[in-house]
């Protein structure tokens, strides 16, 4: 008589934290997502006994695209967990890097300045695999992110005030006083717009509660 084993093996107990089709076919991650053992997150799948959280987000997107890409704008976020995945993930590198993307259907990549205070590295702690390890993703921080919101606003969202609002509160700011001020100092185009829906986003700022610095 065969005894059953003291601990049930867990799908996590042998499968990378980000699971693509080059660790199962397709069909049968599909399996595994109906029988609750598995959850899509973003282009792959992940063991339902982790969390799905910004860390977990990022290592998605760092199988997806080379090094040095900087995960920003809508991406960014999404990341965070305060908007939507985008049909195509947003990313941008420094003008210096001088580093080529292969065209994708999936994401964009544009060439920006950037200062390193502006980033952050998530997801940093590493997925093992057979032939790549993944390190995290470069994103940019709240208020950056909430800074090129307001320059760029997405068609996903033309009224972008509340989740300017939300990006600043996540950064710990009581009000829109600080992107003003970062919005000024520096030298990127659509300054007049920016203004225009930072002031848009204090307004949101009012209904939100008090901001916890992260």
């Amino acid at each position: 008589m065969c005894s059953l084993p003291a601990h049930p093996v867990r799908v996590s107990d042998r499968l990378p934290d980000i699971l693509s089709s080059g660790d199962l076919p397709v069909a049968e991650l599909s399996s595994l997502c109906l029988d609750g053992e598995l959850f899509r997150v973003g282009d792959f799948w992940s063991p339902v006994d982790l969390a799905e959280d910004r860390d977990q987000r990022a290592r998605s997107l760092a199988l997806l695209v080379p090094v040095r890409a900087i995960a920003e704008r809508l991406t960014a976020a999404w990341i965070y967990g305060l908007a939507p995945e985008p049909q195509r993930h947003q990313f941008c590198v420094p003008r210096t890097a001088r580093a080529y993307f292969p065209p994708s259907p999936r994401f964009g990549v544009r060439e920006v300045v950037c200062d390193p205070e502006h980033i952050v590295r998530l997801g940093a702690a590493t997925v093992n695999r057979a032939d790549v390890r993944v390190a995290g993703l470069l994103v940019t921080r709240p208020l950056r992110t909430a800074l090129d919101l307001a320059r760029w606003p997405p068609p996903e969202f033309p009224e972008p005030a509340p989740l300017i609002a939300t990006l600043l509160r996540l950064a710990g700011h009581p009000d829109a006083t600080a992107a003003r001020r970062a919005c000024a100092a520096d030298s990127l185009p659509f300054t007049h717009r920016a203004l225009g829906h930072l002031d848009a986003a204090e307004a949101a700022m009012t209904s939100l509660g008090e901001p916890s610095r992260r």
